[in-house]
């Protein structure tokens, strides 16, 4: 009988527990539309700990799990359903780079991303479906559109940014976001140090156009987008105002501190997962190396094979003057003119691969995921920045002394053979490496563990509005006080006319009671003179 007693009781605190689990259990819905596979890897590794957590996630993506066979887990593949952003981007068409290849992308792709969502049948059913969901989330990157499914489902939102603070979000949430210290990191190069006259002059115009083509463009778009599929819902604008949370994948030690409200929470680094052995082959590539080797890559959309013949024999001549291996990330099946120290591979474990003590150099178009697994793991860098956040993220590991920048226009064979000997041979750029990295593991908590915290937060409070600063619903004369200022110039110049006046009053009549006085004492002597 004890035996029986004491079965029961294990049994009560096992199903108990498991009752509190299942009551713990949330339904998640994500849509992340945008056709960047590194967009998507700051999300993705939140949504999967989400699962292992026992919540049920659905997810919309480009990138669907190759085995869906997942507990609580499904994704719908919507990679069909958008235009593709890679051919886009290629290194011959990006000779005039930066600001200019952003505003062209911005008016040619972004602002038409989704003409045609009536053509994506998942995301319609979608909007037809009767589930119920606990929480949505979603990308901030042109993607506003998509907070009607929040709207729809009456649930809170969460919105992931997958770069650093942009003007428009920073205002959404009430974040101060000031153009006099505060860079405009998609147009503008980055300051460590304090910004000129000039220097503010630009950042403040460029943060101006920003936000300007964030209203007019985007906004407005994304408008029709939402009206034509559920014309009872409310304006963007209305939409964002539901937005309880903004995840930024951005991180002081790389990126310049800027002053966070609690609703903007920093989980730079989320995607960076524990380092795994990397294969056989590139291992013993890189053991044999007697000299380190040099880890070659330009992101997920840069295809190395575009660039020009003249800039891709700069980079061989280079690399044929070192005596380190090479693992270049080559998208083509033949790389013309190579020597027999460079491996070529479609595709490379970058984050394996830059944890392997033996690398010695991180050769970059300065993506902020693998500037930020450089960073990690203590790597220089040489960066080629081409567009977006990439050349401010170069700029910051430059100011750091842990990499240096390479103007894509300056590339020629002596310039990159100068700058590689320069970051292998130096030692003062392994050693500031090493101390940003020191930096950026230092944290309370994980980016990962971060980001569950807050998205079960937001669950359990059934939204999170009290995380946002009043200045998020004040029109933008009252946040700049410039009602208060106005109130105050009228007080004081009322208050200086009411001095003036009185005091030229007062004077007034003083100057009436002594000149009048002794003008009415002289007519009378000179009358009794006359009468005399």
């Amino acid at each position: 009988m004890k035996c029986d007693v004491v079965t029961l009781t294990v049994i009560f605190f096992i199903l108990s527990n498991y009752c509190n689990d299942v009551a713990s259990s949330y339904k998640i819905l994500a849509v992340f539309p945008f056709p960047s596979k590194s967009h998507y890897a700051i999300p993705d590794p939140l949504l999967m700990r989400l699962v292992e957590l026992g919540h049920e996630v659905t997810v919309y993506t480009h990138y669907p799990k190759k085995e869906n066979n997942i507990p609580n887990y499904k994704d719908i593949d919507i990679g069909h359903c958008f235009p593709a952003l890679t051919p886009l981007l290629t290194m011959d068409s990006s000779a005039t780079l930066g600001s200019s290849l952003f505003l062209r992308l911005y008016v040619t792709f972004f602002t038409d991303l989704f003409t045609t969502l009536d053509e994506c049948e998942p995301l319609i059913e979608l909007l037809n479906s009767t589930e119920k969901y606990d929480v949505f989330l979603t990308e901030a990157f042109a993607t506003d559109a998509m907070l009607m499914y929040a709207w729809k489902f009456n649930i809170p939102a969460i919105t992931v940014v997958p770069n650093v603070m942009l003007p428009w979000l920073s205002s959404r949430m009430g974040n101060p976001h000031n153009p006099a210290y505060v860079t405009n990191y998609m147009l503008s190069d980055y300051y460590w140090k304090e910004m000129s006259f000039l220097e503010k002059t630009k950042n403040t115009i460029l943060y101006g156009l920003s936000l300007g083509l964030y209203k007019y463009g985007t906004s407005r778009n994304d408008d029709v987008v939402i009206h034509k599929q559920l014309e009872s819902a409310p304006s963007v604008e209305e939409l964002i105002r539901n937005v309880s949370l903004l995840f930024v994948s951005s991180n002081s030690v790389i990126n310049a501190p800027i002053p966070l409200v609690p609703a903007v929470v920093d989980i730079g680094g989320i995607h960076i997962k524990p380092s795994r052995r990397v294969p056989e082959n590139i291992e013993k590539f890189i053991n044999e190396s007697k000299h380190g080797v040099v880890y070659f890559c330009m992101g997920s959309l840069l295809r190395g094979e575009t660039f020009p013949p003249e800039k891709r024999e700069a980079f061989l001549y280079a690399f044929s003057k070192i005596p380190q291996r090479v693992l270049w990330k080559w998208e083509g099946d033949v790389l013309p003119g190579k020597s027999d120290n460079i491996m070529i591979s479609k595709w490379m474990p970058q984050r394996d691969i830059l944890a392997h003590p033996n690398v010695k150099l991180f050769i970059s178009h300065g993506g902020l995921l693998g500037t930020s697994e450089a960073v990690y793991e203590g790597v220089p860098v040489l960066g080629i920045p081409i567009f977006g956040d990439q050349r401010t993220n170069i700029k910051s590991l430059e100011a750091n002394g842990a990499g240096e920048l390479l103007d894509y226009n300056e590339i020629s064979k002596e310039v990159v053979l100068e700058k590689i000997q320069r970051l292998l041979n130096d030692p003062k750029y392994k050693e500031n490496a090493k101390l940003l990295s020191d930096r950026y593991r230092d944290r309370p908590m994980s980016p990962l563990d971060t980001a569950v915290y807050w998205t079960e937060y937001v669950i359990r409070h059934k939204g999170a509005p009290h995380l946002r600063t009043a200045a998020a619903d004040m029109p933008w004369y009252q946040y700049l006080l410039l009602d208060v200022i106005a109130f105050i110039v009228a007080v004081l110049v009322a208050g200086l006319l009411i001095i003036y006046y009185t005091t030229k009053f007062i004077l007034r009549a003083i100057y009436g009671l002594i000149c009048g006085g002794g003008a009415k004492k002289g007519s009378s002597k000179s009358d009794k003179k006359k009468r005399n």
